[in-house]
């Protein structure tokens, strides 16, 4: 019996080497859609298998590019031809490319340049290294800055273009990268950088912007409240900074010490915002503490300012109201 059973092994070993090996697959989908697809130009770091700009990689970035594109312009991905691809470290979680009222982390992201051409047009984009995120660079046409800068006000606050005007726009020199425009959490290069101030008006209200030469990066500079909580059992650690032209970012050092971006079309109710403006003309400057007293085991402080254009002061009931109304909004741009 044990000889036919090693006889039955014996020749499973024997048709099992004989077999054809399977060949190796192509990284392309097997989609006739990518079959005129052409894949010159491209690079990256000679670098080992455990390198993330590795040809896997590189490829999985350019199909994402090309379906990108695709989508963009209701192309088949055949009729898109590959120019370039080179690997790059972006230096921010925006792959390089900003984006109006959009804060960008502030770290290195390995990545890929990829350039397409369609309907003999070139397009760039920018993505991470799998292609998991894919930024289209767009253009930006010359004249068009203070129009960008209407539009992302428009859009802050929903109101119409139309009742937005321009009151100013002059040239500047920026002291750092952040356009002077300070906000907690958020470090900024120290290099000079030229571009453009833009003040805007809407019902004797005006909101001014700080954007670069060519108007890749703008920031609203008319602050309206910066807000601080640390320490407590939970040990917060967390910061806000709100614009006038309706902009907010914040920060979390433990989930997200980069911080991340809202505005007040996207966080707050007509009933919030039309509190928000009635604060913003009555009230003058206001600071308030709401910090636990000092000696408190685990203290917690929290810290406010807000800046308004009236000369008014809060009673103890509407501080309270305000210190409320500032944590809902925090807590909607991180939820």
């Amino acid at each position: 019996m044990k000889k036919y059973l090693w006889t039955y092994v014996l020749l499973i070993l024997i048709f099992t080497a004989c077999a054809p090996q399977p060949t190796e697959q192509g990284l392309l989908p097997n989609d006739d859609s990518y079959s005129n697809t052409s894949y010159p130009n491209t690079s990256y770091p000679n670098e080992d298998s455990s390198s993330s700009h590795s040809p896997a990689n590189l490829i999985l970035a350019q199909q994402a590019a090309i379906a990108a594109l695709s989508q963009s312009l209701n192309l088949p991905p055949g009729q898109i031809t590959l120019i370039s691809a080179e690997a790059v470290q972006w230096p921010d979680g925006c792959l390089g490319v900003q984006t109006l009222g959009v804060m960008c982390t502030q770290a290195i992201v390995p990545g890929y340049k990829i350039i397409l051409e369609a309907n003999g047009k070139q397009y760039e984009f920018h993505t991470n290294v799998d292609g998991s995120q894919v930024v289209q660079v767009e253009s930006i046409v010359a004249g068009s800055i203070e129009e960008m800068v209407i539009k992302q006000l428009a859009a802050n606050l929903e109101l119409d273009e139309s009742d937005i005007s321009i009151v100013s726009s002059s040239d500047a020199e920026f002291s750092d990268a952040c356009l002077d425009v300070a906000m907690q959490g958020v470090m900024c290069a120290q290099v000079v950088t030229p571009g453009k101030i833009i003040v805007l008006e809407v019902d004797g209200v005006q909101y001014e912007y700080h954007v670069s030469e060519d108007g890749a990066l703008v920031q609203p500079a008319t602050l309206a409240l910066t807000w601080t909580r640390e320490g407590g059992i939970a040990g917060f650690c967390d910061s806000m900074t709100v614009f006038l032209s309706g902009e907010v970012y914040g920060n979390q050092c433990r989930s997200k010490p980069n911080g991340t971006m809202g505005t007040f079309a996207d966080l707050l109710s007509s009933k919030e915002r039309d509190q928000f403006n009635a604060w913003v003309k009555e009230l003058g400057q206001v600071d308030l503490d709401a910090s636990d007293p000092e000696g408190v085991s685990d203290r917690m402080e929290v810290k406010l300012t807000f800046y308004g254009s009236g000369t008014g002061a809060l009673s103890k009931t509407d501080q309270q109201e305000l210190l409320l109304w500032v944590q809902n909004l925090y807590q909607k741009l991180f939820s």
